[in-house]
């Protein structure tokens, strides 16, 4: 089976069976290859902190970016509360640990034809570094063709941005995905839609900036609902018209 067959139906599989009380509509894949500019802009523009895929896995050729889109049921319930959802944000712990397993079986795959790959670690030390992490995989899907950047600092894909990403860096040469050459966004795209900042529980959002310090705040707040779940997560300012693009 082709190289680029094989990585995708093991996630579409993984999504239409996860295992978990989420459930998804049907993945997006994207491909950059490690070659793209667009990864030491991204150095630049973000800081000497965000890992080039070369340096993750020296021999990488191709970066492996996925979408898993949540179902409209929990939009809809996320934005129809005031208050934190106990189920979006137990999607997100699942989508994670789902994450997880979709690179764990990417990666045994892989190897049984000598290929390499290795998934970047997000490290979040807030206490330490602040919001600087190693890898973000939302940038590395925008690299992979996976969509564009809206004013809520989300990755809107062709799906919307209700959901989670994953990414690995392999070291197999598959072709890369192109970006979009459209604006997702509709504020971008000068259309009157400032949703997601009057969403934005933590008045964190605007439509110039986006302030982190009050979004982690209330993060923090909303883990104490539902301690059990030791999860930080919001997704008021996802549940606009982007978070689907059906709406």
């Amino acid at each position: 089976m082709e190289l680029k067959s094989k990585i995708e139906n093991i996630i579409k599989a993984a999504a239409a069976n996860p295992g978990t009380e989420t459930r998804y509509r049907e993945p997006l894949i994207g491909y950059a290859s490690v070659d793209d500019p667009i990864f030491d802009e991204m150095k630049e523009i973000i800081g000497p902190c965000n890992l080039h895929p070369g340096e993750v896995l020296p021999e990488a050729k191709t970066v492996v970016s996925f979408f898993l889109p949540f179902e409209e049921n929990l939009v809809k319930r996320n934005w129809k509360s005031l208050g934190p959802v106990k189920e979006w944000i137990q999607a997100k712990g699942e989508t994670d640990r789902l994450i997880t397993k979709i690179n764990e079986t990417l990666k045994a795959e892989l190897a049984k034809e000598g290929i390499s790959a290795v998934v970047p670690e997000v490290i979040f030390d807030y206490k330490n570094k602040g919001f600087d992490v190693s890898w973000s995989h939302r940038s590395a899907a925008y690299a992979a063709g996976l969509g564009t950047f809206g004013i809520h600092q989300m990755l809107i894909t062709k799906a919307g941005c209700a959901g989670r990403f994953g990414s690995l860096v392999i070291s197999a040469k598959i072709p890369p995905t192109p970006r979009p050459a459209e604006e997702f966004c509709r504020y971008k795209k000068v259309e009157k839609c400032l949703i997601c900042v009057d969403r934005c529980p933590a008045g964190a959002l605007t439509a110039t900036g986006f302030d982190k310090e009050k979004c982690f705040k209330l993060l923090k707040e909303n883990a104490k609902a539902f301690p059990e779940l030791n999860q930080l997560a919001c997704g008021k300012c996802a549940t606009g018209p982007c978070a689907l693009r059906s709406r």
